[in-house]
């Protein structure tokens, strides 16, 4: 199995914010901004796992690839202090220095029966302490995302316009968690706002930003090299120890690995040879096949013609 982290970096308009993973999730329907908004920067990080160059086996998101999410964000913010939010979040799920938490009552998934449920924050000193989020259950059910702070801004204004981000979602199936037009507000407070969004088994890491991180491809390079390092641990499935870097033109969680990897092969500047298999590819449909009944066949007998039958004409009808 080879083991991939896949990044983009795009433009993003919260007042049309486009699809999130199909089925899985989606943003909250966005309301109207009054003023023109500055540029937002999106950087959409997931990962994978996979045979070969069809990914038709592929495990996607960033569990998958090797690279831990405290490993990622100190990666891309070194030293930097985070607070960490949670909404919807299980009761028992609450993080001993956790903050500000409240306890309401929600729906989950369409139910019936309102279940309990929390909200928090938690202040963070640096990404390492992001492990400590994670020690059970999904990652994106433990944590909703990270500000990253300045040092500057007022705390009960940047909680304010977190809770305009995630304080409306809605648990439906799929889930609306986010609302977008929240983020040009947050982002005037603080340097970057780090979203767990969800991909097809596990979360992508999505960075909404004023402008893009400096060097992005590199630190993820080194990422990689630095997972590659490590020893796999045991499994049924052989894995090959290297963690390969993958472009994307668009977020990961949209996007098909198979045609990312092909267009990585043809520009794959080495060393050697590029290190994903061949694998069989389906042929590509061209829309349905159309029931056509069978023509017969040039000596096959023509079967005689239906005599046709007198009309029957209503009593006191013209003739």
């Amino acid at each position: 199995m080879i083991r991939a982290l896949g990044f983009s970096e795009n433009s993003f308009d919260p007042t049309d914010p486009g699809r999130l993973c199909r089925g899985r999730e989606r943003w909250i329907e966005p309301y109207e901004l009054d003023e023109p908004q500055p540029d937002i920067v999106r950087m959409v990080i997931s990962g994978a796992m996979f045979t070969d160059d069809s990914a038709a086996d592929a495990r996607r998101g960033l569990t998958w690839s090797g690279v831990t999410l405290p490993e990622l964000v100190e990666a891309l913010f070194p030293r930097r202090k985070l607070l960490a939010f949670m909404e919807d979040g299980h009761p028992a799920d609450i993080p001993e220095a956790a903050e500000g938490v409240e306890a309401y009552e929600g729906y989950r998934a369409g139910g019936r029966q309102e279940l309990g449920l929390v909200r928090w924050h938690l202040h963070l000193k640096n990404a390492a302490a992001i492990g400590t989020l994670l020690e059970s259950g999904p990652i994106e059910e433990r944590v909703r995302g990270f500000v990253v702070l300045d040092g500057k801004a007022n705390e009960e204004q940047v909680l304010d316009k977190v809770f305009q981000l995630v304080g409306f979602s809605t648990m439906d199936s799929p889930p609306a968690r986010f609302q977008p037009a929240a983020l040009p507000e947050v982002l005037t407070l603080v340097d970057a706002v780090v979203l767990l969004h969800r991909d097809k088994h596990g979360p992508a890491v999505a960075i909404y930003a004023r402008k893009g991180i400096d060097g992005l491809d590199q630190r993820l390079a080194k990422l990689c090299a630095a997972a590659s390092a490590r020893p796999v641990e045991a499994d049924e499935v052989p894995v090959d120890p290297n963690v390969l870097l993958v472009p994307f033109a668009i977020p990961p969680m949209l996007a098909r690995w198979d045609r990312a990897l092909a267009e990585l092969r043809e520009s794959w500047p080495g060393p050697g040879d590029f290190p994903v298999p061949v694998g069989q590819r389906e042929p590509e449909r061209r829309g349905r096949r159309r029931w056509r009944r069978s023509e017969p066949e040039d000596d096959a007998p023509i079967p005689p013609l239906a005599e046709e039958e007198e009309p029957v004409v209503a009593e006191g009808a013209e003739e």
